[in-house]
């Protein structure tokens, strides 16, 4: 069995404030990437005692460097600095059988989520062929592209509501539960390893009962941004054409492809 974990920053166990624990130069990110460990190596072993026999790890929060190397589960492989996951080795394709999310958060202009945003902090919508998503569902329709499931998402309570809504069936790990944009009520990071490891376990334990998310080709990824300049500043490049005064709109055939082009460049 072949299992492919994101691994994101704002859903992590004890994770509630941007300023002062998300970022490289926040005064708590160590703390932070020591909780992302905890979080991540709960999903490594329970991958393991499942019957996973290759585990591969993508470091998706703001340049890939968070995953400790030295204190990552053996058992698995990690893809730091965020380079482009169209297709492996960094990208996830075909041989896979389960993708699994740790440290997820809901989608920008959620109500009541907890540090809400789609991975930019300047896009306020995102669409794929006009159903309106955020990370999880943009991830889970990429790794869908080729078949593989999304079957277990850990983060707070409103984003396994997001992700229900959107996906249906779905093994959820909530280790917070969100109090407004910068609160929550939290559970310590010992349960947090506990649930985690139990619902990936349970996950990859009925991989039969989960459909791969599926949009239909040619994919259309329209993007509202919260200000008109990066919207023209995504509309320079390549692909990718203005739609209104803040819109942007891309096409392609290969959904891997296109985002994951798109992102890299626009991040750059």
């Amino acid at each position: 069995m072949k299992v492919y974990i994101l691994v994101d920053g704002e859903g992590i166990t004890g994770i509630v404030n941007h300023p002062l624990q998300v970022m490289p130069d926040s005064p708590g990110f160590a703390e932070m990437r020591a909780l992302l460990m905890s979080d991540l190596n709960a999903a490594v072993e329970g991958a393991s005692a499942a019957g996973a026999g290759e585990i591969v790890v993508y470091d998706m929060h703001v340049n890939g460097l968070n995953v400790i190397l030295e204190q990552l589960h053996a058992r698995a492989r990690a893809v730091l600095g965020k380079p482009p996951k169209a297709k492996p080795p960094a990208g996830i394709d075909e041989s896979y059988d389960a993708l699994i999310m740790i440290g997820y958060h809901s989608m920008a202009e959620t109500i009541g989520g907890l540090l809400p945003h789609t991975y930019t902090l300047d896009m306020k919508e995102l669409r794929l062929n006009g159903v309106l998503m955020g990370e999880i569902g943009l991830e889970a329709a990429m790794a869908g592209s080729v078949g593989v499931p999304m079957v277990m998402v850990s983060g707070d309570d409103i984003a396994m509501k997001e992700t229900e809504a959107l996906l249906g069936d779905f093994e959820p790990a909530v280790v917070k539960y969100a109090v407004g944009e910068s609160g929550a009520l939290c559970l310590t990071p010992e349960a947090s390893r506990a649930i985690i490891r139990e619902r990936t376990v349970a996950a990859l334990g009925r991989l039969k009962d989960f459909t791969p998310y599926r949009a239909d080709p040619p994919f259309h990824i329209e993007i509202e941004f919260y200000e008109e300049s990066s919207a023209k500043k995504a509309s320079a490049l390549n692909g990718v054409s203005r739609k209104g005064a803040r819109g942007i709109l891309m096409e392609g055939s290969d959904l891997p492809l296109l985002w994951e082009s798109f992102l890299s460049a626009y991040t750059a």
